[in-house]
C-alpha cells in the first residue's frame, strides 16, 4: 500500500472509530476506569505526607528518597518519580485487563450489535491476563532499553561536553520515534489474543503479520495521538524549573492533566488498531475472485 493509500485508510479507521464511538460511548468505559485508578493513586500520593496515609507511605519513602521529601516543597519534586511508579503498577494490573476487555467491545460493536457489554468481556480479559501481560511487559522492556540504554552508556563512557548534550538529544528523540515504531508492531496482539484467542508467539506473530501490510498506516493512527503524550511527558521533565516558575503545585496539574491526556490517547490508539484488526480480519474472510 502505497503512501497515499495508507493516509487515506488512517483518515477511514478513524471515521469508523468515532462513529462507533458516537453510538456506543461505553466502549471508553475501560480506558475510563483505568483513568480513574490512576487519578486516585495520584490523589493518595499527593496526600502521602498527611495522616492517615503519612502511616503506611512515610516510613518507606522516608528509608528509600530521605526525609526531607515528605515535606512541602520538596514532596513535590519527588510526586513524579512516585506517580510513574505507580502507573506502571496500575497498567500491569488494571490497565492491561482494560485493554483486553475494549478489544472484546469493539469486536461486539461490529458483529453483535446492541450486545456490547464490558462485564462479559472483562471476564475474558482477566482469563488471558498472563499473555496479555506478558504482550505488555516485552514492549514496556524494550521501551525501557531504548530510552534508559543509550543514555546510561552516554553519561558512563562521554565526558559531558557540547557534543556529549547534542547526542543526548539525537538519542532521546530517537528512542521515542523508536518507540512508536516498536507500538505498531505488537499493538495487534492485544485483540489477537481476545478476538482470535491467539497464545502468546501466535499473537506476536499476527500482530506482526498485520502491521507489515498496514504500517503507515498503524504508525499514523499511534503516532498522532501519541504527540500528546510527548507533550505531557516534555512538561514533566521540565517540572522543577516551572515550579521555580511558578508554584510547587504545578507539578500535581501536570500529573492530573497527563492522567486525562492518556486516558484521550490510550483510547484513540487502542480503539483504532482494533478496528482496523476487525476490518482486516473480514477483509480476509472474503472469497478471493
Amino acid at each position: 500500500m502505497g503512501i497515499k493509500g495508507s493516509f487515506s485508510l488512517s483518515k477511514s479507521i478513524w471515521s469508523v472509530t468515532f462513529k462507533i464511538l458516537a453510538k456506543y460511548p461505553r466502549l471508553l468505559l475501560p480506558f475510563f476506569i483505568t483513568a480513574l485508578f490512576e487519578g486516585l493513586v495520584l490523589t493518595a500520593l499527593f496526600y502521602f505526607p498527611r495522616f492517615p496515609l503519612s502511616i503506611v507511605l512515610a516510613p518507606p519513602i522516608r528509608a528509600f528518597f530521605g526525609a526531607r521529601f515528605l515535606h512541602y516543597p520538596y514532596n513535590f519534586i519527588l510526586l513524579p518519580q512516585l506517580f510513574y511508579y505507580a502507573q506502571v503498577l496500575v497498567t500491569m494490573t488494571i490497565g492491561v485487563v482494560m485493554y483486553g476487555a475494549a478489544m472484546g467491545m469493539v469486536y461486539q460493536a461490529h458483529t453483535e450489535g446492541e450486545k456490547v457489554k464490558i462485564f462479559g468481556n472483562l471476564n475474558r480479559s482477566l482469563r488471558r491476563y498472563a499473555t496479555l501481560a506478558g504482550i505488555w511487559l516485552i514492549t514496556f522492556i524494550i521501551s525501557l532499553i531504548i530510552l534508559r540504554g543509550p543514555r546510561f552508556l552516554i553519561f558512563k563512557f562521554l565526558p559531558p561536553t557540547t557534543f556529549f548534550k547534542i547526542l543526548l538529544q539525537i538519542f532521546f528523540y530517537g528512542g521515542i520515534v523508536l518507540i512508536f515504531l516498536i507500538e505498531a508492531l505488537f499493538i495487534y496482539a492485544y485483540p489477537a489474543i481476545i478476538i482470535e484467542r491467539r497464545n502468546f508467539f501466535s499473537a506476536i506473530k499476527r500482530s506482526f503479520g498485520i502491521s507489515k501490510g498496514v504500517f503507515l498506516t498503524t504508525f499514523t493512527l499511534i503516532i498522532v495521538p501519541r504527540i500528546l503524550d510527548f507533550v505531557v511527558m516534555m512538561l514533566k521533565q521540565n517540572t522543577v524549573r516551572l515550579m521555580n516558575l511558578t508554584l510547587p503545585e504545578i507539578t500535581l496539574v501536570i500529573l492530573a492533566a497527563g492522567v486525562a491526556v492518556t486516558f484521550i490517547t490510550d483510547s484513540l490508539v487502542f480503539l483504532t488498531t482494533a478496528n482496523l484488526f476487525v476490518l482486516t480480519k473480514e477483509t480476509e474472510k472474503e472469497p478471493r475472485r
